[in-house]
């Protein structure tokens, strides 16, 4: 239903506008699809890293809502994306869509599940809820499914609006050459949500406890961020609680993407993107009634992700795939009457698939650092200022090595719901 729905825009799109010539399907074409190999297409970064994982949510979801578990729905997302590639595109199907379509719905798929389910356990409207998760909305609606009632599990809802100042560049440092870089003012917004207890958590049933954020933001034209970062425990427990120490640690699940820099539906100056398994620890001590330290520790492995290098026959940059580490820190000091200093720090590394979109051999390295403080102007609002780095460095053989670099500092107001 949901592949149908699709194609359905997609071919009406095309009669409309005369593009998207992918979208119209024939005899032959699946014929095609069903004889000869896949390959690793090169759609745009949006399209490919942020497009497929939710497009793949509307498959898991229609496995949930239909009483599968989570490994169960994720067969759903493996099973549409097939379909989909075969039977509703022209073009020779590509693994990598597979791939990130199944990977990506398994985080984005059970995030949005459980959070129409919240959503449902609030009162939220039927209607509202709906653009939350737009199958299990329309399930609902069809064949008056009840959602289960799973009570009320968010622990930390924080939305926050704000505007600063930021840089970016993108260069070969071998030929000295700046292929793009801005200087200017933006606004951005964001939100911060944590389901399930962080620290007192023992389960097998994976995402009982997940963290998201997500921050998005641009200037006039010139420059965008689109930013989400993700994790779920697939099982946990907790070997220490007490009144003053509580620590839980486990497998979890990540879907992590970020887009800074140059303004572009599908691409920007910086592009990363990670679908990864890694082991969390996750502490929290209590100084006392008003003060508490909080550290997060990921650590794992890089499943898909998607190294960016700069193409001199096409003067632009082409997406490859690949595989490698990651570790993502992330330390919170907050005292109730003076404020909450939070330090993040996220290191991937990825080596490149050999032979994959013109690549025989690429390292790409990526840091991000973000340093905020935020001081409560009363029980629900807060305002505070916020900086974020973002370095990357790519080497890569038979192309030109990139260095690419982001910085942006803003000024905030926040509201915790």
């Amino acid at each position: 239903m949901s592949n149908a729905i699709v194609m359905t825009y997609n071919i009406f799109y095309h009669k409309l506008t005369g593009k998207a010539d992918w979208s119209t399907p024939t005899g032959n074409s699946i014929r095609k699809n069903l004889t000869e190999p896949w390959e690793w297409d090169a759609d745009p970064f949006g399209v490919n890293q942020r497009g497929h994982p939710y497009q793949g949510s509307y498959y898991f979801s229609a496995g949930r809502v239909n009483g599968f578990g989570f490994y169960e729905s994720g067969i759903f997302s493996v099973f549409g994306s097939s379909t989909w590639e075969i039977f509703f595109e022209n073009q020779t199907p590509a693994i990598n869509d597979l791939i990130t379509t199944s990977i990506g719905s398994l985080s984005t798929g059970e995030i949005l599940y459980r959070l129409y389910l919240e959503a449902c356990a609030a009162g939220i409207p039927a209607p509202i809820a709906f653009f939350l998760n737009p199958m299990a909305g329309f399930h609902r609606l069809v064949t008056g499914w009840k959602p289960p009632e799973v009570g009320r599990n968010i622990c930390l809802f924080q939305v926050y609006a704000g505007a600063g100042y930021a840089r970016t560049v993108s260069l070969l440092p071998a030929e000295s050459r700046e292929l793009f870089s801005f200087r200017g003012p933006y606004a951005g917004t964001g939100l911060k949500l944590i389901y399930g207890d962080p620290f007192r958590q023992e389960s097998k049933t994976p995402f009982e406890h997940f963290e998201l954020g997500m921050n998005l933001g641009m200037d006039i034209g010139d420059y965008m961020v689109i930013q989400f970062i993700t994790d779920g425990y697939l099982f946990s427990f907790s070997p220490v609680c007490t009144e003053k120490d509580a620590i839980s640690t486990g497998l979890s699940l990540h879907w992590d993407i970020a887009s800074n820099g140059e303004f572009g539906q599908g691409d920007t100056t910086i592009d990363q993107y990670s679908n990864a398994l890694d082991w969390t620890i996750k502490h929290r001590h209590l100084f006392s009634v008003d003060a508490v330290f909080q550290s997060k520790l990921h650590a794992g492995v890089t499943l898909m992700g998607i190294p960016r290098y700069y193409s001199p026959e096409t003067d632009s940059h082409k997406s490859s795939y690949g595989a490698g580490l990651n570790s993502k820190l992330f330390f919170i000091l907050d005292h109730k009457k003076l404020g909450r200093l939070e330090t993040n720090v996220f290191g991937y590394l990825l080596w490149c698939y050999p032979g994959i979109r013109g690549l025989s051999q690429g390292t790409v390295y990526w840091l991000f650092a973000d340093v905020a403080y935020s001081y409560p102007i009363s029980k629900r609002l807060f305002a505070g200022v916020n900086n974020s780095l973002i370095m990357e460095r790519g080497t890569f053989s038979g192309f030109p090595n990139t260095r690419k670099y982001n910085n942006e500092a803003k000024m905030f107001i926040g509201w915790n719901l």
